[in-house]
């Protein structure tokens, strides 16, 4: 109903979306959970028609999307021009992105090759990179955990992630950079080899920045996947993954340096996107002065930034209009991150306390991956891959844990507290 009172050609689309769905369904083999898949898959549309309508409403020039990019808005309205056969329903400040040559342009047009003219046509097929999320969540919570209370839990905290949703609702890549990211480490973490590079080339084409997270990801789960065997064997093995490496290096050298470049990644730190994009949006920010620090500093607590993110700030208005997303990120994904964060120590305590070697050597890769963020992309929104993982050691910490590990996390609810009501207010 919601859909032919938006557009009534979207009702295609739709059907196309449906029938991918059930094919990717028999494709992961998830047929006990292809009802909940779907409502989930359903779910998600519906959020997505509900925030494209608020969009609409409140920035009519902007049909519907996020708003003019570098204000309120982000990439979503230039990725549509890209793949739009019509500029009908496309932005004025977008024209200037019609037929844009990028890879996730180029995905969209893969998954829906179709003619596209409303924006909800591509938005309701977008939706699959993360109508999936919550199932998988829950299937690697269950592999690292042994329990089903826990994947659960998992997999009802990262169903209503504003993060999550505040990225993925609209046309952007982050749903299945985040998809994409959870799977390769599911199936490596399961020793299925193929999937985990069919994963890793999606990724790489989706987004080639987190393919190289994705990869490095590799090498902490090295001795538990490649070199499972035998002893007499461990020597071939690496050197013929060494081999293997190597030419996969050489392969991708000018297209990885490219990439780098083109993002402002120069020697071992991104100082000009620091010294522009950052500092123009706000000179006087916290992640301004971080990142202005010398590196001994910079490192460290840009890590420790990246790790809290977001952070909680008053912002109903942008530039004088609602935002919609801005609420669900800065104001609403914080105040949750409270009671999140009091969990996500106290499990964090806990598995290091009874020597877990698969959660500790799982959040040790967390940590890795939020180091490359924090140095390497230096974008808030690049930690949305990322969340599922997060809310797997939430999960944890809520339902594990002695007297001593609930205490600190008790005390490190009040002093996120004390730290944001400090941020915001004074």
């Amino acid at each position: 109903m919601f859909i032919t009172v938006t557009d009534f050609q979207s009702l295609y689309s739709y059907l196309y979306t449906f029938l991918l769905f059930v094919i990717i369904n028999k494709v992961i083999k998830a047929e006990i959970f292809f009802l909940r898949n779907l409502l989930v898959l359903n779910f998600f549309i519906f959020l997505s028609i509900l925030l494209y309508w608020g969009h609409y409403l409140i920035m009519p020039d902007s049909f519907g999307f996020s708003g003019m990019y570098g204000g309120i808005g982000t990439d979503d309205s230039r990725f549509f021009a890209g793949v739009a056969s019509s500029d009908v329903n496309i932005p004025w400040y977008g024209m200037g992105y019609i037929g844009m040559d990028h890879s996730f342009v180029k995905f969209l047009k893969i998954l829906y090759p179709f003619k596209i003219v409303h924006p909800l046509t591509i938005l309701i097929p977008n939706i699959l990179g993360i109508c999936f999320i919550p199932h998988f969540t829950s299937k690697l919570t269950n592999l690292l955990t042994k329990d089903i209370k826990i994947a659960k839990t998992a997999y009802t905290l990262v169903l209503f992630c504003p993060v999550l949703l505040s990225n993925s609702l609209i046309l952007m890549r982050d749903g299945w950079v985040a998809f994409f990211t959870l799977i390769g480490v599911y199936y490596l973490i399961k020793n299925k080899f193929l999937n985990f590079i069919i994963s890793l080339c999606l990724l790489f084409f989706v987004r080639p920045g987190s393919g190289l997270l994705l990869l490095c990801a590799f090498m902490f789960y090295f001795n538990k996947s490649y070199l499972k065997g035998a002893t007499i064997n461990i020597i071939p093995k690496v050197l013929f993954l060494l081999l293997g490496l190597g030419m996969v290096t050489f392969l991708l050298l000018p297209f990885i340096s490219e990439y780098l470049l083109e993002k402002g990644f120069e020697g071992l730190d991104r100082q000009s996107f620091v010294e522009s994009i950052i500092k123009e949006a706000d000179e006087g920010s916290i992640i301004y002065k971080i990142y202005s620090l010398p590196i001994y500093l910079k490192v460290p607590l840009g890590f420790i930034f990246f790790i809290f993110l977001p952070f909680f700030r008053v912002e109903f208005y942008t530039l004088g209009v609602l935002n919609i997303r801005s609420i669900m990120y800065t104001m609403l994904m914080p105040i949750l991150s409270l009671f999140y964060f009091k969990y996500f120590f106290k499990g964090i305590i806990h598995f290091f306390k009874i020597k877990n070697e698969d959660m500790t050597r799982f959040f040790y890769m967390f940590c890795f991956c939020i180091l490359m963020i924090s140095q390497v992309s230096i974008q808030p929104r690049h930690k949305t891959g990322l969340m599922p993982f997060f809310y797997i050691f939430v999960a944890y910490g809520y339902h594990k844990g002695t007297p001593i590990s609930k205490a600190i996390g008790s005390a490190l609810f009040v002093f996120l507290f004390l730290i944001q009501f400090v941020l915001e207010f004074f």
